[in-house]
Formats: C-alpha cells, structure tokens, sequence
C-alpha cells in the first residue's frame, strides 16, 4: 500500500507505524517508474501529518530534491494527498517547512528530508477551481481574441463560475488534444463574459498530475535508464528531476512540456528544440528558418496549470539581443509568445522563428489551480 503527495508516492503503512526498522517508498510518480528507492521513516504523527524519512538510492539526491522543491514551491497552491484506496486521510494539502539533509557524511546516497502536511479540504467538500485573471497581451503572432485553458479529460461536473458575483454559465469543450498521458480538453476563458471567470471542476486525486505541466532538468542524461537492484534489472523512468521552483540551479537542459508539446531550452548552445507528442512519441518540430538563437530562459513561475519565462534571443549575424515573454499551458500545442512590459515588436526573423509554435491568442488567462469550497459556489 502506497500514499501519493501529487507525484511522490511514500509507503502507507511506515507513515502510519512509524520506527526506524520500516522503509518506504519513494519515486517519482510515472507510469514506467518500477525502480523506487529505498526510504526509512524516521517519525509520522498522523494528527500533524509530517513527512519524514531517509531516502536511499542511486537518485536519492535527485529525488530529495523534488521533495525540497515541491515544499518551497510558490506556484503551486494545494496538492492531492491520497492512497491507493480511498479513506479519510484523503485531502488536499498545503506543503510547509522541508528541510533536506544528507544523513550521514560517509553515505551521500543517503538523504533524510522532513516536512510537515496541513490539511486545506477534500473532494467532498472542495471543488477544484481555475481561477483566471483575463488580461491583454501584445502578441505579434496573431489576434485571436481567445484565452484558451486546459483540463485532463478525466474532469467532470465543469462550469464557468463568477466568484464575485456568483453567476454560473456552462463551459463549453472547444477541443479535445491528445496528450503524452492523457487527453486534454480546452476551454475558453471568455466564453463565459464573466469578469472573474472560475473553471469549476471535479476530479479524482490521481488523475490529477499527468496532464500537468512540467518542467525537468534532463542532468544531461536520458529520460530512462536500466538498473540492477540485487541481481534484477529495473527500468527507471524518469532519471530526470521534476523542477517545482523557478531558482533551480540546472545541471543539464531545461525541459518544458504542456503534455503535447515539449520545449529543450539548450542556452549553452544557444539552441531551443520543439517537439509534440504524436500518439507515440515526441515528433520533432521545425522552427523557422533565421539567424536568431535562445540566449537566456528566465523561469518566473512553476505552476500545475502553466509555466511562465522571459526569454532573451541573440542575433547571431549582428549581435542585436531581444526579449520575449513564454508562457505554456496545459494540453496546448503551441506556446504564448507576447512581449514583455515596456518591451518593443520583435525583429522580423524572430516571429519567423518561433511562428511554428507560436499561439495566435491575444488573451491571457493568468490561471491558477486551486480550490474552494462548495458551500461558498452553491446558489
């Protein structure tokens, strides 16, 4: 029996009888993962639900990581807190004060990590809700006066809800897109005309994080890798660390997905890939051809429902440098490319560019992931 804090999995059973002779498990949450590490629980108080533990492995050090950064995450609001069958320590949770410790100087293999859990509400008596912020963007690609938003397929009782005044108005599926892990339905946020539009949904809590979005550092490695735990050969998928804050210092390429498309921000080479997902696998994109190359990725927020960055290019034939402000959304196929405050209309070359996988979309939606309470939406 496992529990899952959004995409972590831990042992049930050493949370709940705590000593030191107990392990757990801990991976990263991934449908091929078959090598998790071994972790000793060192204290668990069901009343105040911290998470403490050692963490043993070849990716210890990868997976205390994760750990710390999705505790000191700001982009992320509540997570899921659940186990393999349903029962009343199921809620979502805000994450609060990690702290990551190699355990022992002679054994850097070993990593101890404690955190504490705090209970924000539950599927029966929360909704989970996309709050958008609609707003104007300069977007040099297209006009299209939408502000498109994404949810996994497996959401369900989906309405347009004003959280200030309390209107409701049904949410129309402008499109379903196939994903890595799922499909993905997009909606639009002004389809509603409400000025706080709130995407009210139901949704189990482990069919959450697949459709998310994500950013890696790849370590410069392949994403799976064979292993050999006493005398058997694991398959370890991801070998790449999930990024959960914007000051993550990468050892390797920064990778963004939307779950359809995929973006290598290679700065060192001056180089951005672009793939999508296919059905099967990432099928590479061809940017347009000019002679402007990825300076900078400058992460500015790592959310669930999106990622925002400012990026600088360079002109490799003169030298010029412009910025543009990046923002990736669950499910989509393209990218938002707008210019950033007080920036000017990019070069010519540079909207050749990035026009492959540049979203036509005037709008922004500014959403965020959170909950609220279903006493508060009923009429």
């Amino acid at each position: 029996m496992t529990r899952t804090l959004y995409v972590l999995r831990i042992s049930e059973a050493a949370l709940e009888q705590p000593s030191t002779s107990q392990t757990l498990q801990v991976a990263s949450n991934s449908p091929l993962n078959s090598d998790a590490p071994e972790v000793d629980s060192l204290a668990a108080d069901p009343s105040t639900r911290p998470l403490a533990g050692v963490i043993a492995g070849q990716y210890a050090g990868k997976l205390a990581r994760e750990f710390e950064e999705l505790f000191s995450a700001t982009g992320i609001e509540v997570v899921p807190w659940f186990g393999d069958t349903n029962n009343q320590q199921d809620a979502y949770v805000a994450l609060e004060d990690v702290t990551i410790d190699q355990a022992t100087a002679q054994h850097p293999e070993l990593q101890r990590f404690d955190g504490q859990l705090s209970r924000a509400g539950t599927q029966e008596s929360h909704y989970r809700a996309l709050y958008c912020n609609l707003q104007p963007v300069d977007n040099p690609f297209g006009s299209s006066s939408t502000a498109e938003v994404g949810l996994s397929i497996r959401a369900d009782n989906v309405e347009w809800w004003d959280h200030v005044t309390g209107a409701k108005a049904s949410a129309t599926v402008q499109r379903t897109v196939s994903g890595e892990h799922d499909d993905i339905e997009i909606y639009d946020a002004t389809e509603p005309g409400f000025d706080n539009p709130v995407l009210l949904h139901e949704i189990a809590y482990d069919a959450e994080w697949p459709t998310d979005v994500r950013v890696w550092d790849d370590y410069n490695r392949s994403k799976s890798a064979q292993t050999t735990v006493n005398g058997e050969t694991r398959t370890v998928d991801p070998t790449w660390q999930r990024c959960f804050v914007t000051s993550h210092e990468f050892v390797g390429t920064p990778i963004l997905e939307s779950d359809k498309l995929r973006l290598e921000a290679d700065t060192d080479n001056q180089l951005l890939s672009a793939s999508r997902w296919t059905g099967s696998s990432y099928d590479s994109v061809s940017l347009g051809t000019s002679d402007w190359r990825l300076r900078t990725l400058d992460l500015s927020r790592i959310g669930v429902e999106r990622i925002d960055a400012q990026t600088e290019w360079v002109n490799t034939s003169n030298g010029g440098t412009h910025r543009m402000d990046l923002t990736l959304k669950r499910g989509r196929e393209d990218a938002l490319w707008t210019v950033p405050d007080n920036g000017s209309t990019p070069p010519q070359g540079l909207i050749d560019r990035l026009s492959p996988i540049a979203s036509p979309a005037d709008q922004a939606a500014g959403e965020v992931l959170d909950i609220v309470a279903k006493s508060e939406v009923r009429e």
